[in-house]
């Protein structure tokens, strides 16, 4: 999360190694722990897209997504170097990684952004009219969250040292006050519905005391029930302060509970056809709202 207050600008981002495709070591920390090449992964691809947007992401790139893909790709394979794994095959990758990003600017009434991505981690608009909306897509086979929730297909892309990757971009922007989120599959991937995600983001707000109680209650719940790590970027534009923003919210809060919550979990003390029903059921009213934003195909994204 880096905001530059000159400019009254901004990136929000998230970064997760992927575990399976690299799972080779990449050697040993000082203390002598083995790392894997996903655990390397995230951390250098997180140093190095601050790096770019304070050095080049800031000024006026004329294309935002060339620019990372390009810086990633050259400075990555310097981290390489002599880590370079010795297990070969096709699932095999040096350095891979996730990466969901929004480089932001924020005007009087309104935020503009560019969201930049590769893999499975999402971005996000969060506003009490509309709740969530997901504004980058998933590099998966499906677009649609309900399948990807249920049969978590593998990544078609993602970040890596040694294989050819796309950073996708799309444009944005929304009226403010609003709220943009950045968060790894370990937050959304292992709920029931993509309506619990929001609902997760809301209730810790509404029971929390302020900012830093909120991102404790968060960090609490996710690790109550992920299977994975869990990372999550967040910038709350236009509020007051937290009361604003936790008043702001209560209604949907509410109605999410009424809607989705209460039916989902009464469905799951009942039989699995009950269970599938309703997680059907919810997400036939949710999704409507929740892919308005969606870039709609992969290479029609840049403006």
């Amino acid at each position: 999360m880096l905001h530059d207050w000159s400019h009254n600008a901004g990136l929000a981002a998230v970064f997760d190694g992927a575990g399976g495709a690299g799972a080779a070591s990449a050697g040993h920390s000082a203390q002598g722990v083995e790392r894997s090449h996903a655990w390397v992964a995230a951390r250098a691809a997180r140093g190095l897209t601050e790096e770019w947007f304070v050095t080049t992401g800031q000024h006026g790139v004329q294309d935002h997504a060339a620019s990372l893909e390009q810086h990633l790709a050259e400075r990555l394979g310097e981290v390489r170097g002599a880590s370079r794994s010795r297990i070969a095959g096709s699932m095999r990758r040096d350095l891979p990684t996730t990466v969901a990003a929004l480089r932001y600017e924020v005007h009087p009434d309104r935020v503009v952004w560019q969201v930049l991505w590769a893999g499975d981690s999402r971005c996000y608009l969060l506003d009490s009219e509309h709740g969530l909306q997901q504004v980058s897509r998933d590099d998966a086979e499906s677009g649609d969250a309900l399948v990807l929730l249920t049969e978590d297909p593998p990544m078609t892309n993602m970040v890596s040292a040694n294989r050819r990757f796309t950073i996708h971009a799309a444009p944005g922007h929304a009226a403010i006050p609003c709220l943009l989120v950045c968060a790894t599959d370990g937050f959304f991937g292992y709920l029931n519905t993509p309506a619990e995600f929001e609902f997760l983001l809301l209730d810790t707000m509404a029971n929390a005391a302020d900012l830093t109680d909120w991102s404790t209650l968060l960090t609490q719940t996710v690790s109550s029930y992920t299977g994975d790590d869990a990372s999550l970027a967040l910038v709350a534009l236009g509020f007051d302060d937290f009361d604003q923003l936790r008043a702001d919210f209560e209604w949907r809060r509410s109605a999410l509970q009424a809607e989705h919550i209460e039916p989902t979990r009464r469905a799951s003390d009942g039989d699995r056809e009950s269970f599938v029903a309703a997680r059907m059921e919810s997400w036939k009213l949710y999704r409507g709202s929740y892919e308005q934003r969606m870039p709609r195909q992969h290479g029609q994204e840049r403006p």
